[in-house]
């Protein structure tokens, strides 16, 4: 599943949430403890709460002990009668507090935080595992993101008791402030494409977040295309060939990722082969007979072959991206 974060303070924030929800996303993340959050914050929530009931968006909040006084409510069910559904718990809850809440609300844990035994007192408690969400942090300083042995580690402990696992990317475009850095689980994504940050998060947890609130470069428009119809969008530059959607083939080959019905009865002359490097997109020419007009995009580099004509390439930051191409996607190639 996909979902965006929304900030009582972003004034952007409707048009956020109504963006989402036209692409089909019905999820939402808002924090209710960040310091830097003031003023008129209930009167502010209940009105984005309202909105994004409207258009059937379902809100999980992060709450911490110090929710209470920041929103100037007496207790925690007082949010449930605002609209939100699902807390996600950080730091400082008792066990007992957990459990009570659980019978509420839809509850995630902090999977960045959580060791065993503390799971296993909830999960003693009563609260059975398919009643859970194991929700990661994410982290506006760099430097502090999660490593990934760590991560990794952190999920397999929550997948052998069956809780399906959430975590964050960086926003494209506006990051959240103060630190304007990006909100990513992971410190290997803060400065990578946000897009193969979530498609490669996608490979081990069931709920990818934008954590900033920006989600500019059609960010979700492609994230809902891959979970929802395995396609995968890569931008690239070329004089030849147009912006469009190919299948890849299902044999997998070791240096080249192959371009199914491409191939062409007319002439290709050679021209421009030269050395190919990782993402180097080819088109073989009449040196290779039948094989001529097939287009590939190179894995690794590769020597030039006087028979294979480079016509493009991938941009250098959708690289990333074909290391998490499988066997008989689509592939969605944008000509820029």
């Amino acid at each position: 599943m996909i979902g965006i974060s929304f900030y009582l303070q972003d004034p952007h924030a409707e048009t956020q949430i109504k963006h989402a929800a036209d692409l089909g996303v019905k999820r939402a993340f808002t924090s209710l403890h960040i310091p830097e959050e003031k003023g008129e914050l209930v009167k502010r929530m209940i009105s984005l709460l309202k909105l994004s009931e409207s258009c059937g968006m379902e809100i999980h909040a992060d709450i911490s002990i110090k929710t209470l006084n920041h929103l100037g409510i007496s207790k925690f069910t007082d949010l449930w009668r605002l609209g939100i559904k699902g807390i996600r718990l950080d730091d400082g809850f008792d066990k007992e507090t957990v459990i009570s809440l659980s019978k509420v609300f839809s509850l995630s844990l902090n999977a960045s935080t959580l060791n065993e035994d503390e799971l296993l007192a909830v999960l003693g408690g009563g609260v059975e595992p398919e009643n859970l969400i194991a929700w990661h942090n994410f982290y506006p300083r760099p430097e502090t993101g999660l490593e990934e042995e760590f991560f990794h580690e952190q999920n397999q402990m929550f997948m052998k008791y069956g809780i399906p696992i959430f975590a964050f990317i960086p926003g494209a475009g506006s990051k959240r402030g103060p630190i304007h850095e990006g909100l990513p689980t992971l410190e290997k994504h803060r400065l990578m494409n946000p897009y193969a940050a979530g498609i490669e998060l996608f490979q081990h947890v069931e709920g990818v977040y934008v954590g900033d609130q920006g989600t500019e470069n059609n960010l979700l428009e492609n994230l809902t295309a891959y979970k929802n119809r395995n396609i995968l969008t890569v931008r690239a530059e070329s004089r030849l060939l147009q912006s469009r959607q190919y299948e890849l083939r299902p044999d997998v080959s070791q240096d080249v990722f192959r371009l199914q019905n491409t191939r062409v009865t007319a002439n290709v002359e050679p021209n421009n082969t030269i050395a190919r490097s990782l993402g180097s997109i080819t088109m073989d020419n009449d040196g290779y007979g039948r094989y001529r007009g097939e287009v590939q995009i190179c894995k690794r580099d590769l020597e030039a072959n006087h028979r294979v004509n480079v016509i493009g390439r991938i941009i250098e930051e959708d690289i990333p991206l074909l290391s998490l191409l499988k066997p008989g996607q689509t592939i969605k190639l944008i000509i820029e």
